[in-house]
């Protein structure tokens, strides 16, 4: 695991290390998310919806079984 040194300016704001947004991605305007763990931060990119599209897939899902379980969700809301 690498670590980086990350520097604190006068009104909070974190000062990453070029190598690291280089590593994670982050671009100017990015958000991530920290996540505290005892005295430990752990900072996680926040992904976006472009992000998890250019992912690569994990399932594939039939138009048809797309259909099929938008109408069992619909007769459900419309039960409550």
């Amino acid at each position: 695991m690498a670590e980086y040194r990350v520097k604190v300016g006068k009104r909070g704001e974190l000062y990453t290390p070029k190598k690291l947004r280089l590593k994670i991605g982050l671009a100017p305007g990015d958000e991530f998310v920290a996540v505290v763990e005892g005295e430990e931060v752990i900072l996680r990119k926040r992904k976006t919806i472009v992000n998890v599209l250019e992912e690569e897939a994990l399932a594939t899902v039939s138009e048809e079984e797309l259909k099929e379980e938008r109408s069992v969700m619909e007769k459900e809301l419309l039960e409550r």
